[in-house]
Formats: C-alpha cells, sequence, structure tokens
C-alpha cells in the first residue's frame, strides 16, 4: 500500500482535478444567462449538495475496505443475487461509456486551445494532450497525486494573478436580473457536474488508507478548492471577458490583454489534463478490477476510446461535457442513496453520524435528478 500512499491534500487534489477542467470553465457562460445572485445561490447549493452525496460515497467505500472501486462497492451493496455478475457488467459498461464521453470533451477541449496557442492542426493538438495526459496515468496513483498537487496550486496561481489584473480591466457591469428556467436548470447542472468526483472518492480512500478523518478532510477540501476556483472565476469572466465565451477562459484572458491569452490558455489545459488524469486513473482501475486483465491492458481500455471518439466529429467541448453530466447525475441519484442505505443495514452505523438522515437523503436525490435534466434541457 505504500506505493500508492497519499497525502490529505494530494487526495483533496485529485478530487479537485476530476471537476476542474469541465464544469468550472463552462461556468460564466451560463452565469450570464441567470444573473449573478441566482448564479452564486445556485454554487452554493450545488457544493452543499455534493459534500452530502461524495461523503456518502466515502462512507461506502471505508466500509468495503477502502481498496474496492465504485463498481464493485455498488456490486457488494446493490448487485447482490443471482444477477450480481451481469448487472455488475452492465453498470461497468455503462459507467465506462459515461467517463469516455467525459474524458472526450477534456481532449477536445484541449485541444482548441493548444491549436490556437502554437499552430498545430487539430489532430496533432489531440495527440500531444492525450500523450500527455494518459502517460501519467500509466504510473498510477502516486504519479497521478502527485501530478495533480502540483497542477492545482499552479492553477490557483495562475486564477489569483488574473482574478488581481481582472479588477483593473472591468469592462461589464454585473447582472442581478433572474434567468429563463432552463437557463436556471442548465446552469445548476452544470455546477453539479464541476463539483462530481464521484469516482475519484474511492482513489482518496485507498490513498489514505481509509482513515476516515482524514478522508473527510479530502473530500471538504478538494471540493472547497473547487467552489473558490468557480466563484472567482465567474465573477472575473463576468466582469473582465470582452465576450464570455463556452470555454471561460478565451473571454476572459482577451478582455485582459495578449499575455493574459497565454497563461489563460496553460491555465485551460492544465484545468483539463487534471481532469483527465482523475478521470482515466479511475477508469483504469475500475476495469482492472472487473477484468482481470494486466494493467498496460487496463491503461488502454480505458483512454484510446476518448481519443478515437474525438475524431468522429459527434460534438465539441460543451456537447461532450453537457451528455457526460446528465448521464452521470442518473447513475448516481439511481445508486448512491440505495447503496448507502444498504452499507447502513449491513455494517451498522455510519462514519457521518446522523448527518444524513432520510430527509437529507431525499434532498440530495432531487438534486441528481435537476442535474441530470438541467444538463440535457437547451441553453
Amino acid at each position: 500500500m505504500e506505493k500508492n500512499k497519499l497525502s490529505v491534500w494530494q487526495s483533496a487534489c485529485i478530487i479537485t482535478g476530476y471537476g476542474v477542467g469541465g464544469g468550472i470553465m463552462a461556468m460564466p457562460y451560463l452565469a450570464e444567462k441567470n444573473g449573478i445572485l441566482m448564479a452564486m445561490a445556485i454554487l452554493v447549493l450545488s457544493f452543499l449538495a455534493n459534500l452530502i452525496i461524495h461523503l456518502m460515497i466515502a462512507d461506502i467505500s471505508i466500509k468495503s475496505g477502502g481498496k474496492s472501486q465504485i463498481v464493485e462497492v455498488f456490486s457488494k451493496y446493490l448487485f447482490t443475487g443471482k444477477f450480481q455478475k451481469p448487472i455488475t457488467l452492465f453498470f461497468f459498461i455503462v459507467m465506462a461509456l459515461v467517463m469516455f464521453t467525459n474524458l472526450a470533451a477534456y481532449i477536445s477541449g484541449a485541444a482548441e486551445i493548444i491549436t490556437d496557442l502554437i499552430g498545430v492542426p487539430m489532430i496533432v493538438s489531440k495527440l500531444i494532450f492525450y500523450v500527455a495526459a494518459a502517460s501519467v496515468v500509466l504510473f498510477g496513483l502516486k504519479a497521478v497525486g502527485l501530478s495533480e498537487s502540483v497542477a492545482v496550486s499552479v492553477i490557483f496561481g495562475v486564477v489569483g494573478v488574473l482574478g488581481v489584473c481582472s479588477l483593473f480591466n472591468i469592462k461589464n457591469s454585473l447582472d442581478f436580473s433572474i434567468g429563463q428556467p432552463n437557463h436556471i436548470l442548465a446552469f445548476f447542472g452544470m455546477a453539479m457536474l464541476a463539483f462530481s468526483a464521484f469516482f475519484s472518492v474511492p482513489q482518496a480512500v485507498k490513498g489514505l488508507d481509509a482513515d476516515a478523518k482524514k478522508v473527510k478532510k479530502a473530500v471538504f477540501i478538494g471540493l472547497s478548492n473547487n467552489l473558490v476556483l468557480m466563484v472567482v472565476i465567474t465573477l472575473c469572466a463576468l466582469l473582465a471577458s470582452t465576450e464570455v465565451t463556452e470555454v471561460a477562459m478565451i473571454g476572459w484572458s482577451k478582455g485582459i490583454g495578449a499575455w493574459a491569452q497565454i497563461a489563460g490558455s496553460i491555465f485551460t489545459v492544465l484545468a483539463m489534463i487534471t481532469s483527465y488524469w482523475a478521470i482515466s486513473l479511475a477508469l483504469a482501475d475500475i476495469t482492472e478490477e472487473q477484468i482481470k486483465k494486466d494493467k498496460r491492458i487496463c491503461w488502454i481500455i480505458a483512454t484510446l476510446p476518448s481519443l478515437l471518439m474525438t475524431f468522429l466529429n459527434l460534438g465539441g467541448f460543451m456537447e461532450f461535457m453537457r451528455i457526460g453530466g446528465g448521464l452521470i447525475g442518473i447513475l448516481i441519484a439511481i445508486l448512491v442513496i440505495p447503496a448507502y442505505r444498504k452499507s447502513l443495514k449491513d455494517e451498522g452505523d455510519s462514519t457521518l453520524g446522523n448527518k444524513c438522515g432520510t430527509f437529507v437523503q431525499i434532498l440530495v436525490i432531487i438534486a441528481q435528478i435537476l442535474m441530470a435534466v438541467g444538463n440535457v434541457v437547451p441553453v
């Protein structure tokens, strides 16, 4: 276990990295349609809902021994009985397809930035990003934890500098009106997605030797990192952008100056690569756990399909993110709460005490359903 042992900060950064490259980059584009007060309220509600459900996942993961990935955890508590194996296999396939979609979003989004930055064709940019991102995952949990901690620290530095510069380049006033219902739902869906690190929680549990106190601390820090980044990026992009773009950093950095465009491009690629690391590591470990094949084969299975998807021209960054986000919302809404309740019945008290009773569980289910709806409504 020592080779996989992580610090609380490294574990937190894996959780942060899962969401920082996806929903966060789309937040200002959707926030502009909702007004700043509604946007901030939604961010707080999304944070609280995700904090609860991530702690639930941590609890059932700890009870499973701290080494099992999320598919195996669900198999233990939900997919029991005569059809356990086929149901587990079906869920694994569906979950993998969802994660492929998310990974494809990061490749597509990062490739656009790389092409603009260095002028190479899109296909070359996709390959550059894929090689840089996937190669780290091949070395396992410890390598990803270290890489995530460095990348997240750099991200905070870049956002801090750009945030300060935004205060001297204000071009727009904040809108305090309330958006249309479909825009509110879409923003809520993307906010929930931006906090979501469902499949990285078992990685944190594994890296922290299932120490409940450390795991809860890592989950809180990881999600809080994303809340801070979301608030700063949303406010600054709305104030300083020449145009609020789908990938927020593009319009935001143009509003500050030429140097900021380079810094913004570096930030965006870093943000997307952290997400790619976290998701593909989880998928590689889940694949290894389910099919019992060599680690390198599972690594290829976990990373290569997402690259191939980007060559089929199925959509760009926003399309991939919203499709993947909606599907993840449905999966989690259906499975996590029942798994948590079954674990309480089978294993006894929760590491969360009495903080997640039936009423709270119902609220979380509603939030996850709204997330799924929000990621498919037109905007």
